[in-house]
């Protein structure tokens, strides 16, 4: 009888430590995702912290992605850009549309020093590209944008390079 009760014992405080790590484990990543900037069927992919509007507070830039194919040289994906106030979670740009790529590219860099960085995209124009017969020898005709803040109207614009 005492073996049982020392037994029963020990997988009661087993369970409890048990429930008292889960309690206490802490994801990283999904809660500091706006509902709201993840379109349905994607995955967040990356994010960088930067200066997108000349004010005192980062922001989030966000990629998100899904599989688009598999080819024996290369994969093709889906992809968009959410920019969003780090502090608040407010989503400040979307892209409005979404782009066919071969890599996840995210380069935010301030390549004119003014202190406010741009994001640079590049994917396939109007998302069309072509292979051979066995699925090599990528053809396709690659865009490549500047996002950067326009301080006279307190919104993002595009530009192509």
């Amino acid at each position: 009888m005492k073996k049982l009760f020392y037994l029963l014992l020990v997988l009661g405080y087993s369970f409890s430590a048990q429930a008292q790590f889960k309690v206490t484990a802490h994801q990283e990543g999904w809660d500091r995702i706006p509902p709201q900037a993840q379109k349905k069927g994607f995955f967040f992919q990356q994010s960088v912290l930067a200066n997108m509007d000349g004010d005192d507070s980062l922001e989030e830039v966000m990629l998100f992605g899904r599989d688009n194919g598999h080819y024996p040289t290369f994969d093709l994906f889906k992809a968009y850009y959410v920019i969003v106030d780090y502090y608040t979670k407010e989503v400040q740009y979307m892209s409005d549309e979404v782009y066919v790529t071969d890599k996840y590219n995210l380069l935010v860099e301030d390549r004119n020093n003014d202190g406010i960085s741009e994001l640079y995209i590049s994917y396939f124009k109007d998302g069309k590209f072509s292979v051979d017969e066995r699925g090599y020898n990528l053809q396709t005709v690659r865009c490549h944008d500047r996002i950067e803040w326009n301080p006279t109207n307190k919104n993002f614009k595009s530009s192509n390079k």
